[in-house]
């Protein structure tokens, strides 16, 4: 019975992929690359981007759960990585 809400918990989290506005996307990337030219490598790596939907303003989140205002989401590290998305 365990094992059968294993599967079931692992395909929930694999189909809850969120697909995000490709400039969002594209911001974030910014963002995290103007991040990583500035800063040496650090122990604490960022899980993502909190960036506002209506000026594609944003701010690097290292908890991986972050609190957001009404107009802003949460880019995870792995899609801004991602090539394709």
């Amino acid at each position: 019975m365990k094992s059968s809400t294993r599967n079931q918990d692992s395909v929930n989290t694999q189909t809850n992929t969120i697909f995000f506005d490709p400039s969002l996307i594209k911001a974030a990337r910014n963002i995290y690359r103007s991040y990583c030219n500035l800063n040496v490598a650090t122990e604490n790596k960022p899980r993502g981007i909190v960036i506002n939907r209506d000026n594609h303003r944003g701010q690097l989140a290292f908890n991986a759960k972050p609190i957001l205002l009404p107009r802003e989401c949460f880019i995870p590290l792995k899609q801004i990585e991602a090539e394709v998305y």
